[in-house]
């Protein structure tokens, strides 16, 4: 997968490949890459195999609640994990477009008549919830309609729900920060990790980045972090972590479960079910 940042650099990809073969988009900040987004990943990615078309995800950069609610949310999936995923469903050309004061207030028929431009779009994957451009009218019926009249396929994904509920990257932070690790993994459709560096039997994690669980013991599985270049399943040994009270620190219970190659680079830490102590 090549990742790109803006519309200029969109454009010279699409530019590059061979035959012009066209894309299936997907469109949004796929943060926690939960069950919703890899059901419209993996609809997204049938659609383009079939027709012999190019995989295109575009995101935004920052994250748009930066601009709209003056802070990003917590982090629920690590930038290098997230890569990796995203090529493992599939996706070709990640692109994120700069999430400015021009970008929110762009008529969303403007923004889609030029993304379908760029990227010679067939086709769009939009799921019930889907909004973009200004005054978020860019829904799904909009879009529908706008399709049928310029030759773009739109192709809806229904939600993916759990509980009777819809699944929202809210509702997964609200469950790792409320300690219901179990409840985020059914969300995630994987166990919730978090990444640091590894100092001795520690692991030190970024401040304020990531959705921290409460403090307490955990059972765990410590292994490498994901990488670009790396590939699935990511897996660890199995052993116990104690989580600090400032949400900082992991702390490795029994140390000989570290790969010691790993020492001072990042790991991962998976955290499976609940606290084992308040």
């Amino acid at each position: 997968m090549k990742r790109v940042v803006g519309w200029d650099e969109l454009a010279l990809e699409i530019a590059s490949v061979e035959g012009a073969p066209g894309s299936v988009l997907t469109l949004g900040v796929f943060d926690g890459l939960h069950r919703g987004h890899v059901r419209l990943l993996a609809a997204a990615e049938r659609l383009a195999r079939a027709a012999g078309l190019q995989r295109v995800h575009i995101g935004f950069t920052p994250h748009p609640d930066l601009l709209m609610r003056g802070a990003t949310p917590l982090q629920l999936l690590d930038a290098g994990e997230l890569e990796l995923r995203m090529t493992g469903a599939g996706v070709d050309l990640w692109c994120d477009l700069p999430f400015t004061p021009e970008t929110r207030d762009t008529p969303w028929e403007r923004f889609i008549e030029r993304l379908v431009e760029v990227t010679r779009a067939k086709s769009i994957v939009l799921s019930p919830e889907s909004a973009f451009g200004q005054g978020r009218q860019g829904t799904l019926p909009n879009v529908r309609a706008w399709g049928a009249a310029h030759g773009l396929q739109v192709h809806p994904v229904a939600e993916a729900t759990a509980g009777g509920a819809p699944i929202r990257s809210t509702r997964i932070r609200e469950a790792i920060v409320g300690g219901d690790l179990t409840g985020a993994a059914r969300l995630l459709a994987r166990p919730y990790a978090l990444v640091g560096r590894l100092q001795g039997d520690e692991v030190r994690l970024q401040p304020s980045e990531a959705a921290v669980p409460p403090p307490g013991e955990y059972r765990a599985r410590v292994g490498a972090a994901g990488r670009p270049e790396g590939r699935l399943p990511l897996v660890g040994r199995l052993t116990t972590v104690r989580v600090s009270a400032d949400g900082l620190t992991i702390t490795l219970l029994r140390p000989e479960a570290a790969d010691r190659r790993f020492e001072g680079g990042l790991v991962r830490v998976a955290l499976l079910g609940g606290s084992l102590q308040a």
